[in-house]
This record gives C-alpha cells, sequence and structure tokens, in this order.
C-alpha cells in the first residue's frame, strides 16, 4: 500500500480543544493542562525538550539491545518481511517510540491508524531536534490478550463484519480460519472498483496468506506503515520473554506489584475514578489455546485457574527459566515487560489507556525500569468534501457538531424560521411587571413579597415550557432539514461516537486511496494537544 505520489487531495485543517468535545475524561484534560494534581502519577512531561534526559536515562539502564535485535530480526524472517529499519534497532543510539493495540479485524476502529501515524509522527519531530539518536516508531501487538469478543470485528457504514470462531486463549495463536467466507461479506459491502479491489487483495493476503492471528496482523501492519519505518513486535516470544525472568521470578515470589499499586491507587482515586486493579500475581499461565492466571495457595504452591495445573516454587523457578513464552503479564505488567525489552522512550495511548498508566508509575519504579513519556494519541474526524458542503448549507461550524444534539437543534429550526421562537421579550416584561407588584405589596406589608416571588417563579416556568413547546413545533415542520443535519452527523459520529472509535479506514480509502496515510502524517501533529478535523476541498471543475 505504499504510495510516492504526490498529495492531490487538499484539505483544511481545524483543531478543537478537547475540552470542548465532550468526549474525553477529567484525568486526560488534567494531564494534557498540566494540574499540578496529577503530576506526581508520570515522570515527565509530553514536551519534545523532556525526551533528552528520557533519553540520558534510558541509554544508562538498557542492556537487551542484542537479544531484541535478534529476537525482532527472526520474526521479520519467519514472516518473509523485510524493514531497513531493523538495522537501526541494533545501533546504541537508536531508541524506540511505542504505541500497541489488539490484534483488531482488518484493524478494527480508526484510531489503530491514529495511534500508529502518532508515532511515526514523534520519531520525525525527534530526527530533527535530536539529530545525534535514531528513533524508530514501534507497533506493539497485543498478541497475547485473550477479549477475543472486542478485536473480532470491525464496522462499515452499510453495518458490522465480525468473525467468529470457537477457539480460545491468547488471540494472536488463533488460527486464521473461515475467512474466504469473510472476503465474501467484505466484498458485498466494498462494492466494486479499483479501491475496493485494493481493499480485498489486501484483507485476502492478510487473512488468507498467514496461519494466526498475529502474523496476519504483522503482514497488514507492515503492508500499510512498513515503507514508514513502523516495526511491528510480538512480544509472545521466548527469546523477548527471556529478558523479562527477573522481572517475572520477583512477581511470583514477592508480588512486587500490587504492593507497589496500593499507595498510589489510594492517592490516584482522592480525584480519579481508577481503571484497573492488580492481583496478588499478576501473569497467566500462556499456552495453546489457554490463558489463565497464576495465583499462590495458603501451602505456597502455584495453581493455574481453571485448571488441573499446580506447581511447586522450585518448578514454577524451573519453568520460568526454561519456558519463559509459558508466562504472560496482564494489563498491570505488560507496560513493564515492553519497557524492559524496548530501548523505549514514551508510549502513545489513547485516554483510557494512559489513565491506568498513570497507576503504574510506582510499579515501574520497584523493579527498576524507566517509566516513560506518557502522550495522548491524535484524536481526528475526517469531513469528506460532500460532507462539507452540506454543513456550509445548513450554516454550521465545526464547533456546533460537539454541541448537544438539542442544542443544535434548536439552533437549527431558530435559523430556518420565519417566527421568533423564544420569550426572552416576555420574560422581560414579566419580570418588570412582578418587580412592580413586588414593590407594591412590600410598601403594604412586607411578607407580602415572598408570595409574589414565587408566584413570578410559577408563571416563568409556564413561559419555558410554552417556549419549549414552541421549539418542538416549529423542530417538526424543519424536519427536512433536521433530518438533513441527522444524517451528516451519523456519518461523522456513527453510534452517537467518535467516527474514530466506530468506524474502519475502508471507507476512507475508498474516499482518498494511497493518499490516506500521507495526509495523516502531514496533519496529525502528536505535540498538539487538541482534537483535529480535516475537511476535504471540494475539487475544482
Amino acid at each position: 500500500m505504499e504510495s510516492n505520489q504526490k498529495e492531490l487531495v487538499e484539505v483544511d485543517c481545524t483543531r478543537v480543544p478537547y475540552a470542548d468535545t465532550g468526549y474525553f475524561g477529567k484525568i486526560i484534560l488534567d494531564y494534557l493542562s498540566d494540574s499540578e494534581q496529577l503530576r506526581p502519577f508520570y515522570h515527565r512531561r509530553p514536551e519534545v525538550a523532556a525526551f533528552r534526559d528520557q533519553i540520558a536515562e534510558k541509554a544508562q539502564s538498557y542492556q537487551n539491545r542484542a537479544v531484541l535485535a535478534e529476537a525482532v530480526r527472526s520474526q521479520y524472517s519467519q514472516a518473509k518481511l523485510k524493514s531497513d529499519a531493523l538495522d537501526l534497532l541494533a545501533q546504541e543510539h537508536t531508541f524506540t517510540i511505542t504505541t500497541g493495540h489488539q490484534l483488531c479485524l482488518f484493524t478494527g476502529p480508526l484510531y489503530f491508524f491514529y495511534k500508529i501515524v502518532s508515532a511515526i509522527n514523534t520519531t520525525r519531530v525527534l530526527t530533527e531536534k535530536y539529530p545525534d539518536f535514531n528513533f524508530v516508531p514501534v507497533f506493539w501487538m497485543a498478541s497475547e490478550d485473550h477479549d477475543f469478543e472486542e478485536a473480532n470485528h470491525f464496522y462499515l457504514p452499510s453495518g458490522k463484519i465480525a468473525w467468529e470462531s470457537g477457539q480460545t486463549g491468547a488471540v494472536g495463536r488463533m488460527k486464521t480460519e473461515n475467512f474466504d467466507h469473510l472476503e465474501s461479506i467484505l466484498q458485498g459491502h466494498l462494492g466494486v472498483g479499483y479501491r475496493s479491489g485494493e481493499l480485498i487483495d489486501l484483507f485476502r493476503k492478510s487473512y488468507q496468506g498467514h496461519k494466526n492471528l498475529a502474523e496476519a496482523t504483522r503482514y497488514l501492519v507492515h503492508a500499510l506503515f512498513g515503507h514508514l519505518g513502523v516495526i511491528v513486535i510480538d512480544g509472545d516470544d521466548p527469546k523477548l520473554k527471556s529478558m523479562a525472568r527477573n522481572a517475572f521470578k520477583a512477581e511470583l515470589t514477592e508480588g512486587l506489584s500490587a504492593k507497589a499499586m496500593d499507595e498510589t491507587n489510594s492517592s490516584l482515586s482522592q480525584y480519579y475514578d481508577l481503571q484497573v486493579n492488580a492481583r496478588a500475581i499478576n501473569l497467566f499461565y500462556l499456552g495453546d489455546q489457554l490463558r489463565e492466571r497464576i495465583v499462590k495457595t495458603a501451602d505456597g504452591h502455584f495453581e493455574v485457574v481453571n485448571t488441573h495445573m499446580c506447581f511447586t516454587e522450585q518448578e514454577m523457578r524451573d519453568m520460568l527459566e526454561k519456558n519463559p513464552e509459558r508466562f504472560s503479564p496482564n494489563v498491570i505488567l505488560r507496560g513493564l515487560y515492553q519497557e524492559i525489552i524496548l530501548p523505549n522512550l514514551a508510549y502513545i495511548g489513547g485516554g483510557g489507556e494512559l489513565a491506568y498508566w498513570f497507576q503504574l508509575k510506582e510499579v515501574f519504579k520497584s523493579f527498576n525500569v524507566p517509566f516513560p513519556v506518557l502522550m495522548l494519541r491524535n484524536s481526528a474526524m475526517v469531513v469528506a468534501a460532500e460532507l462539507k458542503t452540506q454543513l456550509d448549507k445548513l450554516q454550521l461550524e465545526i464547533s456546533d457538531l460537539f454541541k448537544p444534539l438539542i442544542e443544535v437543534e434548536n439552533a437549527l429550526a431558530r435559523s430556518e424560521s420565519n417566527q421568533e421562537l423564544d420569550l426572552e421579550k416576555s420574560r422581560k416584561k414579566l419580570s418588570d411587571l412582578f418587580q412592580e407588584i413586588e414593590g407594591r405589596l412590600r410598601s403594604v406589608d412586607p411578607i407580602l413579597e415572598r408570595p409574589a416571588q414565587s408566584g413570578y417563579a410559577r408563571v416563568e416556568r409556564i413561559l419555558r415550557n410554552l417556549e419549549k413547546k414552541m421549539l418542538r413545533a416549529e423542530r417538526h415542520k424543519q424536519e427536512i432539514v433536521l433530518s438533513q443535519f441527522h444524517k451528516v452527523r451519523e456519518i461523522l459520529f456513527p453510534r452517537d461516537g467518535l467516527q474514530e472509535r466506530n468506524m474502519n479506514f475502508a471507507p476512507m480509502y475508498q474516499a482518498f486511496g494511497k493518499e490516506l496515510i500521507p495526509l495523516l502524517c502531514q496533519h496529525l501533529d502528536p505535540f498538539d494537544f487538541r482534537f483535529t478535523v480535516l475537511l476535504e476541498k471540494e475539487q475544482a471543475g
């Protein structure tokens, strides 16, 4: 899917403060605004200048470069893929910028793209600022996750496409079966056209050409972003797991992570809702069709939940030494594992991800691993030219789209109506009248002022209810205009959510083709903490 074409699509780029969108939580807004109460829960600010110290700290502690380079080369060799960026991983002055996600079918939602573009653009900015170092964007596959229901589908405007499978365990190990049927379904949704053909070809090569979901996802991400230097890493690898032996051993025998999180959670919960809670042991046992928690029994043995497996402490130590790939970190230790094996400087994630990363700083400290810079991925909306034309006809600004629905409907009804739809003047007259009455009553007896005020409040409520009824009646008259608005809004906010969370990249690719990724790379700025709206310009002629 590589493109060397000059950009043909022209867009206007506007940015909306995250706080004005209504789609971002307090903890993220506080982080971006540098709220003092959140500062104890992260290490360095997501600013270019902060990376100088982050580089120095990581360079001093990182010792796994040779093993990492060998393991990743082996992964790419087995996948029969090539990347010039692989050579950089072995070099002493190379550092990574990492993002990651579940192995969603055909990338899942659009923000899968935005995460990777954020990583690419961060490395570009850092390369310009710190030319003595190499920076590589990494996509970390959550191949050990077992939440299949979150990864097995994606949405198109015409409906949901889902992969049904009875397999269990880590999703990355699931065999890609019945994808010829899914390909036919996708073809029916996409229709005909050369861009639809390119998407079907990519889907076929990704899923029918590889034996499991991890291999398919690696190929898919490499096909889309490999030419931009993105390295795809699968943590489900014996060589990589071997680098985390000491951390896994400490977790099994000392329960470090739960102890480290207790104080953090106590402090953080005073201001924010907690996203995750630590268990006594935050490791899974991993096998084919199996990923289950490891728990310690009262007699000091280790059991695998929902199985008959039970091990002594020495047996667990021996297994960790010989078969580290059988141990899988949960959400508490996943980031730590990633930072142990990578020369990483920053993790790029969505709001929900960063919210739980704020709980982990003391966990990293307990294991003596540098805490990465936390960066919020870019968040965006793409508005096709025909939708922009409809918004202009409705005289709506981009900022109007983020307002409450009823507020926009009322504004549209007022703008289209030839009637005066508010009773503000009447309320002013009413207020003046009651003030006069109150004054006269007060001069007779001060006690009579309160009934007058209560009477005004009752009548004022009646006027407001009448005003709402007028607006409802006018909205009914203007149902054609409102219907046009609802159709536009449903495309931009499908299922009443952000476009990036509810729509796959395929419709964007059908619209923009191979220019889609260059377009995103050009306009998404990882250090601009605002929501990006890209408005396609109409083609002349």
